[in-house]
């Protein structure tokens, strides 16, 4: 475990601490004395005695409100310099970190739990962003929460209806740090509400002979031809939709046959050569689909694999590849 610090450091979020570890017993709101002689070793070589083990709820501070957290099987160490909140026992019961521009995020199932913002005596620590115990209730009574938690209290409404009835104040009790701070991914929603974006009607982009060909390979055929083929490759010349159709034993002989047809398709219209880039002429890229490898994402499930209409409507994904 990290070395212990001045007790001016608050409340420190310690990825070495194998415990939850707090010295004031008033922080704790259930709490069981132990008696028999159990330590922890603190700073590489220190024991110091352990008296007793408990739940700590605490109020975090977060950019967007606040929000109540209890921490259970912490240790009760009178000695300790500082109030320490074990990163590893987090990360072990679900919860994900994230960096952001003050610190550290840590939130789990899609909820911000807490904040830790890099400073300390040593400007090297990361001190829990919490409300001090001694402000007492009437601090908590009047803190707000953020549009991610009343989206998820209001049965996941949308944002929009929330932020309309906190304006025209049709409910009492509704209080929201920033109501336009809404970034959060819902897995609630994702999960029941996906569904596809209309596809386009008709194309509007016009191309010259031989710009564009579409190719499709069919599975294999439950029953062969008579000479054995199980393959068939269709390519279509888009700008006058000529095709020409190709039958195949071996899907691996695909390469060679495209080859040939495309060869034969430039000698009968008397283009040899095609620029590789040409097809959207006059229209910018649209890249706002593009995103990191291994970015999370969630992708529909057609209705007819659903298999049911309770059932999802979407899988979560990681993106690996394009």
């Amino acid at each position: 475990m990290a070395s212990i610090v001045g007790a001016t450091d608050g409340i420190l979020l310690d990825c070495a601490a194998t415990s939850h570890m707090f010295s004031e017993r008033h922080l704790f709101s259930s709490y069981q004395p132990l008696t028999n002689n159990e330590y922890v070793t603190v700073g590489g070589c220190n024991r110091v005695p352990v008296a007793g083990i408990g739940s700590v709820t605490l109020t975090m501070i977060l950019p967007n409100g606040t929000s109540k957290l209890t921490l259970t099987d912490t240790l009760h160490i009178p000695t300790l310099g500082a109030d320490l909140i074990s990163l590893g026992v987090l990360h072990h019961k679900g919860a994900l970190v994230q960096s952001w521009e003050k610190g550290l995020m840590i939130s789990k199932d899609g909820e911000d739990l807490f904040t830790a913002v890099l400073g300390g005596s040593t400007g090297m620590l990361y001190q829990v962003q919490c409300v001090d115990a001694s402000n007492g209730s009437a601090f908590v009574a009047e803190a707000t929460s953020s549009m991610h938690l009343w989206h998820r209290r209001m049965g996941h409404l949308s944002p929009r209806v929330i932020d309309l009835m906190l304006c025209n104040q049709v409910v009492n009790g509704l209080k929201i740090g920033n109501p336009k701070d809404f970034d959060h991914l819902c897995n609630g929603c994702a999960n029941g509400k996906s569904h596809w974006l209309p596809m386009p009607g008709t194309s509007t982009s016009q191309y010259s002979k031989m710009e564009l060909l579409v190719m499709n390979l069919t599975e294999p055929m439950s029953v062969p031809t008579w000479d054995g083929f199980l393959y068939a490759l269709v390519v279509v010349e888009v700008s006058c939709r000529y095709a020409v159709g190709h039958l195949l034993h071996d899907k691996d002989k695909t390469g060679p046959i495209v080859r040939n047809i495309v060869a034969m398709l430039e000698w009968q219209s008397g283009l040899k050569e095609i620029a590789p880039y040409k097809a959207w002429t006059g229209h910018k890229p649209d890249v706002s689909h593009l995103r990191i490898f291994g970015s999370l994402g969630w992708a529909h499930i057609p209705k007819q694999v659903r298999k049911g209409k309770l059932k999802s409507r979407a899988v979560k994904v990681w993106l690996l590849g394009w």
